[in-house]
C-alpha cells in the first residue's frame, strides 16, 4: 500500500505555515498550505481525495480550528487531521468542541523539525 504524502496545512500565521510548508517538502511531502480557513475549505472542497492528512491550527480568526476540524469531517470523514496550538490542550475543551469526531494526534507548538516529521510520518502509515 503506497502512503498518501500529500499534506494541507491551515495557520493563520504566515511565517509559521511557510516553515511548516518548506520542512516538509524539504522531507518529500507534497504540501499545500493557507492562512485562511475559509480558502482552505473550498480548496479541500474539490481536493479531499488527494490529502492523506491535514495540519490545523486550533486558534484562528474568522473560524477557528474546530469548526473547520468539522466541516472537513463532514466532507471526508477519514482523513486524518492533527490539531496544532501553542496552547496547552485540555481534554474537556476538545471533547466538548468535537464531540464524536475523531482527532489523530495532536502538536504542541514550537515543535522541533524532527520530531514534527516523526509525527507525520507515523500518522500516515497507520
Amino acid at each position: 500500500m503506497s502512503v498518501n504524502k500529500s499534506i494541507l496545512v491551515v495557520d493563520d500565521e504566515f511565517d509559521i505555515v511557510n516553515i511548516i510548508k518548506q520542512i516538509l517538502q524539504k522531507q518529500g511531502f507534497t504540501t499545500y498550505a493557507f492562512t485562511d480557513p475559509l480558502l482552505a475549505l473550498e480548496h479541500l472542497k474539490t481536493n479531499s481525495k488527494s490529502y492523506g492528512l491535514v495540519l490545523v491550527d486550533v486558534r484562528m480568526p474568522a473560524m477557528n480550528g474546530f469548526e473547520l476540524v468539522k466541516k472537513i469531517k463532514s466532507m471526508h470523514p477519514t482523513i486524518k487531521i492533527l490539531l496544532m496550538s501553542a496552547f496547552e490542550f485540555n481534554d474537556i475543551e476538545l471533547s466538548r468542541a468535537l464531540t464524536s469526531i475523531k482527532i489523530d494526534g495532536y502538536i504542541q507548538k514550537p515543535v522541533s523539525t524532527k520530531e514534527l516529521v516523526n509525527i507525520i510520518e507515523k500518522h500516515l502509515q497507520n
